[in-house]
């Protein structure tokens, strides 16, 4: 708990402004949570008399490909999502109701894709291949796409379509990686191994959104003033640190609106470059698995 505390907060913080990434206060809580998970590792192993992780499910090569792909999922999803509902709420002048929508198309995709999934894997038996080269490749044309569809030079459709590749590749993986500890652990074990898995998707997102914080913060404001009549150049801050509230003052096709939206293009552009590399650690991660099927029995002997 201490490790992964100390490994996440500092994020956190920093997402908050409440320290900064070069703070003393920031790369002491890094370190001292990288370095306690090897402590608790070796303990584990060799001195805790009641392990809290059986090592034997633990160093299982399907259990930590799983841990892998969740940490490589949320660290991709939360590179674009921090600041999606502002990007598409001003770059596309959305009502509050329709940015909403916009936000929520992963959820309810994943959802309804989550249940054609399990279909699929009750009549194959099978879920690791699906996920390697449908639902990972799903994800990846999806974020790849947003790199050239996003920002009002594309019809909103297009987005709404890179959307819905990621939900479905989301709905696919998501399961499939909770299928992949579970069929790897006996009954005993399901539990814990979820467990952890849920942890590494807390490190993922944590880093994804400290990722998503640093490139708005070194890219929409120079992009923003570079863009900018020079007339308007000295409110560069104003506009930035103002959010869509100010940024919405200005009308649709006015210089000052183009010029935040422009911002906010190239903010999303270099965020989704960043979500689209990460997922080539998707492929060794799934590539992991062992090739389980789902109705292999795990009891002896007849159950009464």
């Amino acid at each position: 708990m201490a490790a992964f505390v100390l490994f996440l907060l500092p994020f956190s913080l920093a997402t908050y402004a409440r320290i900064t990434y070069h703070s003393a206060s920031f790369i002491a809580m890094i370190i001292i949570g990288i370095l306690l998970f090897p402590v608790f590792a070796v303990w584990e192993k060799w001195f805790a008399r009641t392990h809290f992780v059986r090592w034997e499910l633990f160093k299982e090569r399907t259990v930590l490909g799983a841990c892998l792909l969740a940490m490589t999922l949320y660290f991709s999803f939360y590179c674009w999502d921090l600041n999606y509902y502002t990007f598409v709420k001003v770059v596309y002048a959305l009502p509050v109701s329709l940015a909403g929508y916009m936000t929520q198309i992963y959820n309810v995709g994943s959802c309804f894709w989550g249940v054609v999934f399990g279909v699929w894997v009750r009549y194959t038996k099978r879920f690791k291949y699906t996920c390697l080269f449908f639902g990972l490749a799903l994800m990846l044309l999806g974020a790849g796409l947003m790199i050239h569809f996003r920002g009002n030079d594309s019809a909103i459709g297009y987005l709404i379509m890179c959307q819905i590749f990621i939900a479905f590749g989301g709905g696919t993986l998501v399961i499939g990686e909770q299928m992949a500890v579970m069929s790897a652990s006996d009954r005993e074990g399901v539990p814990m191994l979820l467990t952890i898995l849920y942890l590494f998707t807390s490190v993922g997102g944590a880093m994804g959104d400290a990722v998503a914080v640093s490139i708005f913060g070194s890219t929409f404001p120079q992009a923003l003033t570079r863009a900018l009549p020079a007339e308007f150049k000295s409110q560069a801050e104003t506009y930035y640190l103002g959010g869509y509230l100010i940024q919405e003052k200005f009308p649709p096709g006015t210089p000052v609106r183009a010029a935040i939206d422009y911002a906010w293009s190239r903010t999303e552009f270099y965020s989704s470059i960043a979500a689209t590399c990460s997922l080539i650690l998707g492929i060794p991660a799934i590539m992991m698995w062992k090739n389980y099927r789902v109705d292999r029995q795990q009891n002896k002997g007849t159950m009464i």
